[in-house]
């Protein structure tokens, strides 16, 4: 017996005993509606963040289920590591079906649990996509993909293996589906829709403006082209909505950017870093440069904009003091006042946890392992300051308690940025949220943002008439 036939074997469920308990906003009843009565089955819904995409996923899972006479197999949600334990318990809390979410350490056994729990709706993580291949042997009645641009990149192994899941329904969720090139929405599309979004080059040549570099004859993208044309093939399958057009009494966001000049040992450092990478591009000059080791230097820079670095045991690159950044966050920072504070690098995060005094701090990044008690006692309990990576505190979950973000350093992702920043901006915030960014005086910082400014053009382009 193959892996479709246990699952179809063990799952018969009455669709008409699906509940949804919850109760939506006007404009997400509008979204659910808008998805069930599609003549498509398969949809990208992508509203803004903080507008209650999960909410309204939920809803059309419930909703299909009540519509359907007969299902033979459960739904699967991929979501970030950091809010599965969010995705169970709105489930849990909105509906009366059974959940199960699929504990990665314990792969081999996926069958075995899919048997043993016989639930209507399995959670894993995106990880497991690429851990876990029996996940394309199942007969999926629905699949929701939340943060569904983690499949941008249309040769990535967990994009891939998303590809080879098959459902009845394809529902996919992200505030920002394109993180960083316009292009990027063509693997979502073909994930979606692939015989219809089958060329990726077809779709690149037709809608994205670039020219040739030399030497290597690489592509430079410089923007979009024939917008119009591409919003009006699109719009029938998804749905946009910002927070200003449904959310009217949702407090503003404002932005407060400080400029910190680099002390003395910090600047020395950082400026000899800088010296010594144009150097090494000057002994290359004509030969092609190696992209991991310009990346690594490039972080390398980037962290001497955060705080002194040197190598200890000459091996490992460590982050202490002096740090200009941290001094001015411990100035910002007070008891009592909930905070978030960003940064893209752990050795970072490490570094401010032992620096800073008198207040109550948690962290969230890739290595911590309770994520759902560090958000919940941050929402609810007497945490001060929460101490985040980019990538794993800026997805899929609420921070609400604090109205005030300080951004250390950005990601090159303006998509990931606007993510981490709205995890504060979103509903059930009930003051303005202020977001700060600290920008190191004279150092790649103020090229970065240069730089997302105009990934943010694109972005404008495509997704916001």
């Amino acid at each position: 017996m193959d892996s479709i036939d246990v699952v179809q074997t063990m799952f018969k469920s009455d669709p008409n005993e699906a509940t949804f308990l919850g109760e939506l906003f006007p404009f997400q009843q509008e979204d659910v509606e808008r998805v069930l009565t599609s003549k498509e089955n398969h949809h990208l819904i992508a509203n803004e963040m903080g507008t209650g995409k999960t909410y309204e996923a939920i809803a059309i899972d419930v909703q299909r289920r009540q519509a359907e006479d007969y299902i033979d197999s459960p739904t699967l949600v991929i979501a970030p590591l950091s809010t599965i334990s969010s995705w169970k318990k709105h489930f849990e809390e909105l509906t009366n079906l059974k959940i199960c979410a699929i504990d990665p350490k314990k792969r081999d056994r996926f069958l075995e649990q899919l048997k043993e729990y016989r639930a209507s709706v399995f959670i894993c993580h995106w990880e497991s996509l690429r851990l876990m291949p029996e996940l394309a042997g199942v007969g999926w009645w629905h699949i929701i993909a939340d943060e569904v641009h983690k499949a941008k990149n249309r040769k990535a192994r967990q994009t891939v293996a998303l590809k080879k899941i098959k459902a009845k329904y394809k529902l996919g969720l992200s505030g920002t589906p394109i993180v960083n090139r316009p292009d990027e929405l063509w693997s979502i599309l073909n994930w979606m829709f692939p015989k219809e979004y089958r060329s990726y080059w077809r779709f690149y040549n037709s809608y994205i403006e670039f020219e040739i570099g030399h030497p290597g004859g690489y592509h430079i993208i410089k923007g979009t082209k024939n917008m119009e044309e591409l919003r009006a093939i699109t719009r029938p399958l998804l749905t946009r909505r910002t927070k200003k057009e449904v959310l009217k009494d949702l407090p503003e966001k404002y932005y407060t950017p400080i400029e910190v000049p680099l002390t003395g040992k910090q600047r020395r450092a950082y400026d000899q870093m800088r010296k010594d990478m144009i150097a090494w591009i000057g002994e290359n000059e004509g030969q092609p440069l190696v992209a991991p080791v310009v990346i690594s230097k490039l972080v390398r820079l980037q962290q001497l904009a955060l705080a002194y670095g040197e190598l200890e045991d000459g091996e490992e690159f460590v982050l202490t003091t002096p740090s200009a950044k941290l001094d001015v966050l411990k100035e910002l920072l007070q008891p009592g006042e909930k905070t978030v504070v960003f940064t893209q690098y752990v050795k970072m995060i490490n570094l401010v946890e032992q620096e800073l005094q008198g207040l109550k701090i948690d962290t969230l990044h890739g290595g911590t392992s309770n994520r759902g008690e560090v958000i919940e006692r941050f929402q609810e309990g007497d945490t001060d300051v929460l101490l985040c990576s980019i990538g794993a505190g800026g997805v899929g979950i609420t921070l609400t308690a604090a109205s005030r973000v300080i951004f250390l350093d950005r990601s090159w992702s303006p998509a990931m940025n606007l993510q981490a920043e709205d995890r504060l901006h979103r509903i059930g915030q009930e003051n303005a949220v202020q977001v700060v960014d600290l920008i190191g005086q004279d150092t790649v910082d103020l090229g970065r943002m240069q730089r997302l400014d105009q990934k943010w053009q694109w972005i404008r382009q495509l997704l916001d008439k």
